[in-house]
């Protein structure tokens, strides 16, 4: 094995450790886990200890099966990855991906088997490969050529519409796919030459075989990292923004205490309950005074205090006007998250200064 391959080894190990906890969790996960794992195993066959010690074993080329096996597995998974991530909330395109990889597969053990155990068999001249072997081989390339290729394609789409730190990490797998591409595409057509016009002696190129396996892995594994950064960076905003309506959110479910819906669940769903209740609490107190004209964050956090000390004054509950102070965002979750969060740091600074409730 070439330093490039030591270095890609010890990569994808490393990588499969990493995101083994988040695999347990997701299904997405799980499907780019299995690929990187698939690979790692892959990579293990390639190692030359491991391939002699196969060979002087069983006489056969189990380790280029294997090995093949392998890397056919970890493109499937990581098409079915891609896939799942990029269909939003569309039904599952992805179920024919695995009969077919399986076709594959009983394809590519059938000619395993004809050769009798070999694929790189030496046919007249040192290293020919056998015709029954080269058509394996193209099998074998095909598939790789397309996962890769689906699944590029479908990230560089899905990069057109996507958050700019996500579209930066879909860039960068797309680029990853299509050395991938490259580097199955030039053993192809090597392959394919010698099937085709043996005279001319085709090789590969271990320098453009390496630099493209390299580019491939770090590709592939930097930029499907950088969603799960940009995953992390998403609930550190959310947990803060959780922590900055937590003022205002406790003044006006302890006013209205029905107005809290006691569910649990991930940072995403607590801070879409808490604008929720806020909002209901904020419709409860127009029944005390009418809300302001404006949807300016002081002026809406002056009247929450000041109807909340009314509401406390008065006692009884009142009819509700219908109307919710400020702007109509129109489902626009990010732009009601940011103005309340005004609200809420207004509202705590006013009741700081006038010694109102806050919590």
């Amino acid at each position: 094995m070439s330093v490039a391959d030591w270095i890609v080894l010890l990569l994808l190990w490393g990588i499969s450790a990493w995101r083994l906890p988040a695999a347990l969790r997701s299904y997405r996960q799980r499907m780019l886990w299995a690929a990187f794992t698939a690979l790692a195993v892959s990579r293990v066959f390639s190692a030359n200890p491991v391939v002699e010690w196969l060979i002087a074993w069983t006489g056969l080329e189990w380790a280029t099966l294997l090995r093949h096996l392998g890397g056919l597995a970890s493109a499937t998974f990581l098409l079915a990855f891609v896939e799942a991530i990029t269909r939003g909330d569309r039904p599952s395109r992805a179920r024919w991906i695995w009969p077919a990889a399986a076709v594959v597969v009983g394809v590519l053990v059938a000619l395993f088997a004809a050769r009798g155990g070999r694929i790189y068999w030496v046919e007249g001249q040192p290293g020919e490969t056998a015709t029954a072997g080269r058509i394996y081989l193209l099998v074998f390339d095909g598939w790789l050529i397309y996962c890769l290729g689906m699944a590029g394609f479908m990230f560089g789409r899905f990069s057109r519409t996507a958050p700019p730190l996500l579209r930066a990490g879909l860039i960068i797998s797309a680029i990853g796919m299509a050395a991938g591409v490259a580097n199955r595409g030039h053993v192809m057509a090597v392959n394919l030459a010698n099937l085709l016009v043996p005279q001319w002696g085709a090789a590969e190129s271990p320098i453009f075989h390496g630099a493209t396996l390299v580019v491939t892995v770090i590709g592939i594994s930097v930029g499907t990292s950088i969603p799960g950064i940009h995953a992390i960076r998403t609930r550190l905003q959310q947990r803060a923004a959780l922590k900055e309506l937590q003022p205002l959110w406790a003044a006006l479910t302890a006013q209205y205490p029905d107005i809290a819906l006691g569910m649990e669940g991930p940072s995403s769903v607590q801070l879409y309950r808490r604008l929720v209740e806020i909002r209901d609490g904020m419709l409860a107190l127009t029944a005390v005074a009418d809300p302001p004209a404006d949807g300016a964050p002081e002026r809406v956090a002056e009247w929450v205090a000041d109807a909340l000390d009314g509401a406390v004054a008065a006692g009884v509950a009142g009819q509700p006007s219908g109307t919710i102070p400020g702007p109509d965002f129109h489902g626009d979750t990010d732009k009601e998250t940011a103005w309340l969060r005004q609200v809420a740091a207004a509202y705590k600074q006013r009741s700081g200064r006038t010694g109102s409730r806050v919590s």
